[in-house]
């Protein structure tokens, strides 16, 4: 755990698809998000952590010196756990669920108090096969823009101006209904972003975008079948918080393409530039 105080106002926020609950590749996902010292993670597809009294859970927690919460996944077994460095971060209200279950997996909402000011994060995993799901998923969140909220997770949508593949043969056919818009016609077109579109019109905002730079990829490196540079992952920031937007980077290196089929993606926000 830092010993810095307060880490000069900087805020630290991740999110990582670890892929099927990580498996062998566990403990190489630990260095990893270790060595990114992050304030607030959320992790996405933590299969079987609840096996053994939570033990992975447990376990994941004490090897990044962080407290963890546990909402359950209604498909798949693909768990989500938030997880915050405490005393910093404290979690005041925790709800894995605040749809009743209508989420394929799930959305979880956490008050954090973190430097004295009170931080909704909503972490979740959108729908991987159906964009018209994924836009419903979106509906439930759109809400949150009006206060000092984060959305964190595997949003399984391209970003708005990310481009489409420079040719779809490079998705596997069976795969296109996925990504891509159906037209009136049965026929594709391009990407469906009606999900990002909704969130976007709501107010929250794409830190990399925000600061003028392209958006790097966050998945398209693993295996034949979807084999194109795209954006799954994302920290987006409601409109009261986006003074604070201070860098973004995902982790793309052959070490992070080994342990998994989504890299890790980080924003930092430095706190001491919101009005409070």
């Amino acid at each position: 755990m830092s010993t810095q105080p307060a880490r000069n106002g900087l805020l630290r926020v991740g999110s990582y698809n670890v892929m099927d609950g990580s498996g062998d590749r566990w403990a190489g996902q630990m260095e990893l998000l270790a060595s990114l010292d992050l304030d607030v993670l959320g992790i996405q597809e933590a299969k079987h952590w609840e096996r053994h009294d939570h033990a992975r859970l447990h376990a994941t927690a004490a090897k990044l010196g962080m407290q963890a919460v546990f909402a359950p996944s209604k498909s798949h077994g693909c768990h989500l756990v938030l997880l915050y460095r405490w005393p910093r971060v404290n979690c005041a209200r925790f709800q894995p669920d605040i749809s009743g279950g209508r989420f394929h997996h799930t959305a979880s909402r956490a008050l954090l108090e973190v430097d004295g000011l009170a931080l909704q994060v909503l972490h979740t995993h959108f729908h991987p096969f159906a964009p018209g799901a994924r836009l419903k998923e979106a509906g439930w969140l759109t809400e949150y823009a009006a206060a000092a909220s984060l959305i964190i997770g595997d949003l399984n949508t391209a970003g708005l101006g990310d481009p489409d593949p420079a040719d779809w043969e490079q998705v596997a056919a069976h795969l296109h209904s996925r990504h891509r818009q159906m037209l009136p016609d049965g026929s594709y077109g391009g990407t469906d972003r009606r999900a990002m579109h909704a969130l976007m019109n709501a107010g929250f905002i794409d830190p990399p975008q925000h600061l003028g730079r392209t958006p790097p990829r966050t998945a398209g490196h693993w295996g034949d079948t979807e084999k194109w540079d795209r954006r799954s992952d994302y920290v987006l920031v409601s409109p009261r918080l986006a003074p604070t937007i201070h860098d973004h980077l995902v982790v793309d290196t052959p070490i992070t393409h080994a342990l998994g089929d989504h890299l890790p993606t980080v924003t930092v926000l430095n706190l001491t530039r919101l009005n409070r």
